[in-house]
């Protein structure tokens, strides 16, 4: 796809419940594979998740794939993994808890990261 062809499409991720985990990491690799870009948006419910090893107690679940993977190929397709800024100090987590390449940004500088979004998800 063109640049200018390419959509912008947000996954937002409020809890850690293994039905909204997989949803929302099932639908941002989808949308990255398609050649859009995605903006996953994770709210201080789903923060664990980005730190080291948080995505550990998702694997194994009957007839999902493994959240790692699906978490990696966001990343190598170039979405952008964002967590809401509170989510750090909630679960008392510091930037360096964090997986790599997870960007941290308030709730107001990710809705100007996400204008023009052709549509959201939320999980």
């Amino acid at each position: 796809m063109t640049e200018e062809n390419t959509a912008r499409i947000v996954v937002v991720l409020n809890h850690d419940d293994p039905q909204s985990v997989m949803a929302a990491l099932v639908m941002a690799a989808a949308i990255a594979a398609t050649g859009d870009q995605v903006l996953v948006f994770v709210q201080p419910g789903g923060a664990r998740i980005l730190a080291k090893g948080g995505l550990d107690k998702y694997k194994g679940l009957k007839g999902l794939p493994d959240p790692q993977d699906l978490f990696e190929a966001i990343q190598v397709l170039e979405g952008r993994i964002i967590l809401c800024e509170l989510g750090l100090p909630v679960w008392e987590m510091k930037a360096e808890d964090l997986v790599e390449g997870v960007e941290v940004m308030m709730a107001s500088t990710f809705l100007f990261e996400a204008e023009g979004a052709k549509m959201v998800f939320s999980y």
